[in-house]
């Protein structure tokens, strides 16, 4: 879980949606020297996890998101549930647009 957030609002949203147990690591605003659009979290969290970047799944729905993601060569894929519109995640080089975060489920068990 990459977050530009703080770390206590990141950590209360990833509680109240009873999502933190599906995150290994999770990087805030705070964690790496940089946040989005930097590569930097992204690649904190690859190294965390001891993997690399290109294994990374970068989601988000903004073109800061994608950009970061491209940055530190993950995967990217904009979703359009958010602030970011189709052409502008795609300008940034979005390896896929999704309609939803939902659609994720059935992508990652494809």
């Amino acid at each position: 879980m990459v977050s530009a957030r703080e770390a206590r609002s990141t950590l209360a949203f990833l509680d109240h949606f009873r999502l933190t147990p599906f995150f290994q690591v999770i990087v805030t605003g705070q964690t790496a020297e940089h946040t989005k659009p930097y590569p930097d979290p992204i690649l904190y969290a690859a190294q965390t996890l001891k993997v690399a970047p290109e294994s990374c799944l970068m989601v988000g729905d903004t073109s800061v998101d994608i950009r970061s993601g491209k940055t530190a060569q993950a995967q990217t894929v904009g979703v359009l549930c958010g602030f970011g519109e189709e052409p502008e995640l795609r300008r940034n080089g979005a390896d896929m647009i999704l309609s939803s975060t939902a659609e994720l489920v059935s992508l990652l068990n494809a």
